[in-house]
């Protein structure tokens, strides 16, 4: 009776975990494909809130030729990615339905993970093209984007956490 209940705890983790990672995914995707989303909105509202990605590529002083092209690139990808996204939300809605027990669940499961699986392929191949796109410099610049928001990140949430251990060694002075 352990072992059911065990198999039941891991599937279920599992099915969490893939459509969290799907999930997050799927936003990112969503956010760098919805429309009304230019180029040259880039100084504007509507890039501010499309991921970390889009807030990177910000940040490159992209040319208008640049600008175009990745427009071009998430254009190619939007229907692509409209269509995985109806999948997934169809298989998720049986998934929901479904008892772990039922005879379809495996296979319900099998194309949550696989559609997972092809939602970041996709994602990845449009960041090919992108980078594609991209100059050397730019390229290079990529990685001090993240590092300075992951210092800007820390340092409002260090900032905001609470200064119990600290206080007792700032008022020794």
């Amino acid at each position: 009776m352990n072992t059911p209940s065990r198999a039941k705890n891991r599937t279920r983790a599992i099915v969490i975990a893939t459509l969290a990672a799907a999930g997050l995914a799927g936003v990112a995707v969503h956010a760098a494909t919805s429309s009304g989303t230019t180029p040259e909105a880039s100084a504007g509202h509507h890039w501010h809130h499309h991921g970390r990605f889009m807030h990177v590529l910000k940040q490159l002083n992209l040319t208008a030729e640049q600008q175009t092209q990745i427009k071009s690139i998430f254009a190619s990808a939007k229907s692509q990615f409209r269509e995985l996204g109806a999948s997934m939300r169809a298989n998720h809605e049986a998934l929901a339905a479904a008892a772990p027990t039922d005879a379809g669940y495996p296979a319900l499961l099998a194309t949550e993970k696989a559609n997972a699986a092809k939602r970041i392929e996709q994602m990845s191949a449009v960041k090919t093209q992108i980078y594609a796109v991209l100059t050397p410099e730019q390229i290079k610049q990529i990685p001090q984007i993240l590092a300075a928001d992951k210092a800007k990140w820390q340092q409002r949430h260090q900032n905001s956490a609470p200064a119990a251990s600290t206080s007792g060694t700032a008022t020794s002075s």
